[in-house]
């Protein structure tokens, strides 16, 4: 009798892992497809929005400095000069296999009038070298924009674009607030396999945070110490 029961269940077996089976064990042992993303906060070349009093400002900073770590530099405010702020993102396939990223979708979080309390303090020590795949992001356009820049002597590169463990990229988003104060999230789209996903960056929760240069006084980071 139990023969009888074993011999259908085991053929069973046979058919699941012909008609399909096999593709989704395979999978589970190959380990996962996809991008894994890496980020970090916005930043520009410019002043810095702090949504507290000038003494406040100071003794955060100076609190920084006496513990040995990084000082905050504020929210970008961007005034529509010069080069505008910007995030990176380093996109890495989970697996040797190459990984084709079709694009990014960007999701506004909030986008709120300029702030009128508060400080702006400039920053020292600007410069390096861009990233050689930028885009410039419309944060006030309906749906947001995302136009391939060339670089300086550079090529203009466009998506899709392939990355691997071993051969990643790195984008620079060149973000354009307008007079608007803007949290978004970026979404990478990716197919792999033949099909498709998506990996969602929105710094830990918070959102990416952007803004136009309100009219605040400004301060230097010598002011600080006065």
């Amino acid at each position: 009798m139990a023969t009888f029961v074993i011999l259908p269940a085991i053929c069973a077996l046979a058919i699941w892992i012909v008609q399909g089976g096999w593709t989704w064990l395979w999978s589970e042992i190959k380990g996962p497809s996809g991008v894994t993303v890496h980020s970090d906060e916005v930043w520009g070349c410019m002043p810095g929005y702090f949504d507290a009093s000038l003494d406040e400002v100071k003794k955060k900073q100076r609190e920084a400095s006496e513990a040995g770590v990084a000082q905050e530099q504020g929210v970008p405010a961007y005034d529509g000069k010069g080069i505008p702020a910007n995030v990176s993102l380093t996109l890495q396939a989970k697996t040797s296999q190459a990984v084709v990223v079709t694009g990014l979708k960007i999701k506004i979080l909030s986008s709120d009038p300029l702030p009128e309390s508060g400080v702006m303090v400039t920053v020292e020590g600007c410069g390096g070298a861009m990233s050689p795949r930028m885009f410039e992001v419309g944060l006030t356009k309906s749906p947001v924009s995302i136009d391939p820049v060339a670089p300086d002597g550079g090529e203009l590169v466009d998506f899709p674009l392939k990355v691997s463990d071993s051969d990643p990229e790195e984008l620079e988003l060149l973000l354009i607030p307008g007079d608007r104060d803007v949290r978004f999230s970026v979404a990478v789209e990716w197919v792999a396999d033949g099909e498709g996903g998506s990996t969602v960056m929105d710094n830990d929760g918070k959102g990416y945070r952007v803004m136009g240069k309100p009219d605040l006084p400004t301060y230097t980071p010598k002011d600080l110490y006065r």
